[in-house]
């Protein structure tokens, strides 16, 4: 598999260096079995001198002393660099995600994407911070020992190998079809997540209609398949790993046999014998450790892979260089989109003039949110194009296209840091005496004043601590802000009760002046004074005028006001 982690480039010195560190670490750790064989032999051969001794075990002392500061001073430098290197893949993909159509990113649910930057990225840390060091040194620490023995004795050597070839059997056995559970498993945890998510968010929902059993039973459906999925991949691999983590250490079970028959046959020394038979010992902990992260490698695979599949997703081609525009009329003309291989939108032919108001109205499902996602730059049309100031805003770069657009919609979503920093996300160099007259003219100023905090009170996760409508008007505050000479409010009077409502109008009526605005209405009374009204119907543009005009020669339009009337009727006789 090839994976292009740039984000690696300036680690990769560092991450040898822990390596180096980790591999001295384990060669200190492997001096007290040497220190005891010594020992041994002088006990053996009845030299008993309290100065030698204790000499070995001062150096045995020392060695593990200077191997735990060398494993510690190793862990110490790979976990910075791991969590420098997963700080830059976390930037990239977000990055990524800002050049992503709002289709990519909307295909999964917030959940998914939490759990993804969240979780996953996360199980790069082990790897970057243990693989690369620690694998690395006891691997070697293992080939070391292996070559000390056979240096020794060949025979004894050859002893010390017979657990590696059925130690290879078991562990080939563990690995058949891990890499693909591992994959079940990580995308059972994220169904999981994504419910969960949609769980808390839609608690409100599900305590009002009384749906908590229900919704509880798809909750602990998908954490009984998550638990499962584990589950399943453990018991698969458990009873090879215990075999295999058991035998590969078992080397005495060779090694001593052949080695007494070696000594009573006067074949070897019984120093060189006690030594081969502390190598022998300790030759395959240092392997086993090794492979205690080959779980680790089989997600590791699977993180590159979904990295790598969402570094692959086609962006916004835009080009770098702005281009000047003329104005700010947006024109629509022959523009197709679909959504999963069916038409959202076809041949849309709309002209949205300098200093007027246009407003786009239809029932649901016509198309409508989809000309403001459009224009917003949260897609490209499949054909057509659509102009701002007689340019393709496709041939400008994205940044140009989105300052020259302040999207307003319906969502109201406000990040948990203050009203004063959610009111900047429109300008980061205004003043705090800007953000206060643009919170003036949006009608929020008073209820922000009387809040504890002013302007530093924070609005929670979301603005949960503000109401619908107080969020509406902090999110007009941003975009008088912002100040582009194109407006695009799309539904931003839904949530809003009547008393809300009228501060929002009026609000909006400030923030309209002198600008392109582009209405998508629902509530048709707020858009009867518009310069030119497009009614929408399945994906077409089914009539265009103005409300007078609509109401003369458009059935469907027709239709629509009545409705709406009806509606105003029925509220107005139900509030008396």
């Amino acid at each position: 598999m090839k994976i292009d982690f740039t984000y690696t480039k300036g680690s990769r010195g560092t991450i040898t260096l822990a390596a180096i560190i980790a591999l001295f670490g384990v060669l200190c750790g492997m001096v007290p079995y040497g220190s005891a064989a010594v020992i041994l032999n002088c006990l053996l051969d009845g030299d008993r001198a309290f100065h030698l001794l204790a000499g070995f075990i001062l150096i045995a002392f020392l060695a593990y002393v200077l191997s735990v500061l060398c494993g510690t001073l190793s862990t110490i430098i790979s976990h910075n660099v791991a969590f420098m290197v997963l700080e830059r893949v976390r930037i990239q993909l977000l990055k990524k995600m800002t050049c992503l159509p709002m289709g990519a990113i909307r295909s999964r649910g917030s959940g998914s994407w939490s759990q993804f930057i969240g979780e996953t990225i996360e199980n790069l840390e082990k790897p970057i911070a243990h693989i690369i060091p620690e694998v690395t040194s006891n691997i070697i620490a293992s080939l070391l020992m292996i070559f000390l023995v056979f240096l020794l004795d060949w025979r004894l050597g050859l002893a010390n190998l017979a657990t590696l070839p059925l130690g290879l059997v078991f562990y080939a056995l563990m690995m058949r079809n891990y890499e693909e559970q591992s994959r079940q498993h990580i995308e059972a945890s994220k169904a999981m997540n994504t419910t969960i998510a949609e769980y808390v968010k839609g608690i409100k929902v599900i305590k009002a209609f009384n749906k908590g059993a229900s919704s509880y039973t798809k909750y602990a459906a998908v954490v009984e398949k998550n638990r499962t999925s584990l589950m399943e991949w453990y018991t698969s691999t458990s009873k090879a790993m215990i075999t295999m983590m058991e035998l590969l250490p078992s080397t005495l079970v060779f090694v001593l046999p052949v080695g007494m028959y070696l000594f009573f046959e006067n074949r070897i020394l019984p120093g060189t014998l006690l030594v081969c038979i502390v190598l022998a010992i300790s030759t395959m902990r240092p392997l086993i450790k090794a492979m205690e992260y080959v779980g680790v490698i089989a997600n590791l695979r699977v993180v590159f892979s979904e990295i790598n599949d969402v570094l692959a997703q086609p962006e916004l081609i835009r080009p770098d260089k702005p281009q000047p525009v003329s104005g700010a009329k947006v024109i629509f003309h022959d523009v197709w989109f679909r959504y999963d291989q069916k038409n959202a939108l076809e041949h849309i032919d709309l002209s949205c003039r300098e200093g007027e108001i246009t407003a786009i109205v239809g029932p649901s499902g016509s198309g409508k949110s989809t000309i403001a996602s459009l224009l917003a730059s949260f897609w490209d049309p499949m054909q057509g194009y659509i102009s701002i100031g007689g340019v393709d805003i496709k041939e400008m770069p994205l940044e140009q296209s989105m300052q020259l657009v302040t999207y307003v919609s319906q969502d109201n979503f406000l990040f948990n840091q203050s009203i004063l920093d959610n009111i900047r996300m429109g300008n980061e160099n205004a003043s705090v005496e800007e953000v206060i007259a643009v919170s003036k003219k949006a009608g929020c100023h008073l209820f922000v004043s009387a809040l504890p905090n002013g302007y530093d009170t924070l609005v929670g996760e979301m603005g949960s601590s503000l109401s619908g409508g107080e969020r509406q008007r902090i999110t007009i505050a941003r975009a008088m802000l912002k100040n582009s000479p194109i407006l695009l409010l799309d539904e931003a009077t839904s949530y809003a009760d009547p008393e809300n409502e009228t501060i929002i109008q009026d609000s909006i009526k400030e923030l309209t002046k002198e600008k392109t605005v582009i209405i998508i209405a629902h509530r048709l009374s707020t858009i009867t004074n518009a310069n030119r009204i497009y009614v929408m119907q399945d994906g077409h543009v089914a009539a265009s005028g103005t409300h007078l005009e609509l109401l003369q020669k458009s059935s469907l339009y027709q239709t629509m006001w009545q409705n709406h009337i009806q509606g105003k009727d029925d509220r107005l006789e139900v509030n008396a």
